[in-house]
C-alpha cells in the first residue's frame, strides 16, 4: 500500500510524474486525472506534489481519483528532480533593476525645481518669500525621487543555475521564484529607450500555475543574460529527462 503525500494539497498544486524513470511535467491534478484516463501515464506511476518529502503513487495524491487502476509499479526512484544539491548552484547574477527607468521622475522634477526658483526670483518683490516657495518645492521634489529610487533599489533579482528569484518590499519581503526545470519560455525585449542605455526586460514563463511568470525590468545585457538562462534551463531539463506534455 502507498504512502500518503504529506499535507494538504490544493487543486492548483502542481505535480511531477516519474513514468519508467522518465519525469513528466509538472501538472496539475485535472492535467494528470486527463492522462491517466487517455493512458499516458498510470495511476500507479510515482509522483512527487508540491510540499512532498517522497516519492508516492500517483492514486495517493490527495485529491487525485481515477477510474483507471494498472498494475503496481516497481520501487520508488532513489532521488526526485529536485533533489538538486545547493553546492552545485552558481549564481549567475545579482542585481536591482537600473535607476535610468526613473530617469523620467528626476528630470521633470529637477525642471520643476529650476522653472520655480527662476519665476520665483523674478516676480517675487521678497526674495525670502522665493526662497521659501523653491524649498517647499524643493522638499516635494527631494520626497518624490527618494520614492522613486527607494522602490526599485528594493526590488532585487536572482539568477542562479537552478532558479530565478524576485525579492521586493521595504518593510515587507515578497519572495517569487522559478525554479529552471519548470521553465517553459523566455524572451527579452529592448524598448528605444531602454537600448540607448544597454538595458532590457527579462519575462521568463513556466508551467507552475502559483507562480507562472516573472518579469525582471531594467536588466543590462538583457539579451545575452536570457540567452545564458535558455541554456542553463535546457542544460538542467536534459541532465533530468524533463519533457512537457501538452494537455487539451
Amino acid at each position: 500500500m502507498g504512502h500518503e503525500a504529506p499535507g494538504c494539497q490544493s487543486p492548483t498544486m502542481s505535480i511531477v510524474i516519474n513514468k519508467d524513470g522518465l519525469q513528466l511535467g509538472p501538472y496539475s491534478l485535472e492535467q494528470a486525472r486527463a492522462l491517466v484516463l487517455e493512458g499516458t501515464i498510470d495511476a500507479d506511476d510515482w509522483a512527487w506534489p508540491d510540499g512532498a518529502t517522497e516519492w508516492v503513487q500517483l492514486r495517493n495524491v490527495p485529491g487525485f481519483t481515477a477510474a483507471k487502476a494498472p498494475p503496481a509499479k516497481p520501487a520508488a526512484p532513489a532521488q526526485p528532480l529536485t533533489a538538486v544539491s545547493a553546492a552545485e548552484e552558481e549564481e549567475l547574477w545579482h542585481g536591482h533593476p537600473s535607476q535610468i527607468l526613473n530617469l523620467h521622475v528626476y528630470l521633470f522634477w529637477g525642471i520643476i525645481l529650476a522653472a520655480t526658483l527662476a519665476l520665483a526670483l523674478i516676480f517675487a518683490d521678497n526674495h525670502y518669500w522665493a526662497l521659501g516657495i523653491f524649498g517647499i518645492v524643493a522638499i516635494v521634489a527631494l520626497a518624490q525621487s527618494a520614492w522613486a529610487y527607494f522602490h526599485l533599489h528594493m526590488i532585487e533579482y536572482i539568477i542562479t543555475t537552478q532558479r530565478v528569484r524576485v525579492i521586493s518590499g521595504l518593510f515587507s519581503k515578497e519572495v517569487q521564484e522559478i525554479e529552471l526545470f519548470r521553465v517553459k519560455d523566455t524572451s527579452a525585449r529592448q524598448a528605444f529607450f531602454q537600448r540607448l542605455f544597454g538595458l532590457g526586460t527579462i519575462t521568463v514563463l513556466s508551467g507552475d500555475e502559483k507562480q507562472p511568470r516573472l518579469v525582471l525590468d531594467g536588466v543590462p545585457n538583457a539579451i545575452e543574460m536570457r540567452e545564458r538562462l535558455r541554456q542553463e534551463v535546457m542544460s538542467l531539463r536534459q541532465r533530468f529527462g524533463v519533457r512537457e506534455l501538452d494537455v487539451m
